[in-house]
């Protein structure tokens, strides 16, 4: 296979990964991953004329910074409405056993839905078994709900900003 032949099938995969990512976050899956590495691949076989190193890191700074924000902000909404430490860790935990419970189910959706659910669950469950107050279960866990939220929000404007930095180096940059 030809330079300009691979070139030209490792940008198609670029650029299908790019909804593929998208459909990942919402799905609670690193999809941040999956554009960064398929633009690595690209910028590599461009000689970095394309997607140059800049812009890599520009991509990995926002996939780094989306993953470590989606794995504190249920923990820091759980904190934030009262929760304790161990109500912090339930949230995280739930999270994570709430999408593998449920990722089989609607359609994919599962994961998204479980890993909220769970957030919640683990949040409202440790400060309920430590308090037994459920206004204050309820609230914790409506926290590390939107704690969760919040990140799936935030990491999925990341994905589309690395999604329109590639486009926009890809079609139109060079054209500048």
């Amino acid at each position: 296979m030809s330079m300009e032949i691979l070139k030209v099938v490792v940008l198609i995969i670029l650029i299908l990964s790019m909804p593929a990512g998208l459909i990942a976050v919402v799905l609670g899956l690193p999809g941040t991953w999956l554009i960064l590495v398929t633009s690595l691949l690209y910028s590599w076989l461009t000689g970095f004329s394309v997607i140059t190193y800049q812009m890599l890191l520009g991509l990995l700074v926002l996939a780094v910074a989306a993953e470590v924000l989606e794995f504190w902000s249920g923990l820091w909404g759980s904190r934030r409405y009262g929760g304790s430490k161990k109500a912090m860790m339930g949230t995280l935990i739930g999270g994570f056993i709430g999408a593998i419970i449920l990722s089989p189910m609607l359609f994919g959706f599962g994961t998204l839905v479980g890993a909220f659910s769970g957030a919640f669950a683990g949040g409202f469950v440790l400060t309920y078994l430590e308090q037994r107050k459920m206004n204050e279960a309820v609230r914790v866990g409506w926290g590390g709900l939107l704690g969760k939220v919040f990140a799936t929000v935030f990491k999925g404007a990341a994905v589309v900003t690395m999604i329109g930095l590639d486009l926009w180096a890809i079609f139109f940059a060079q054209n500048a």
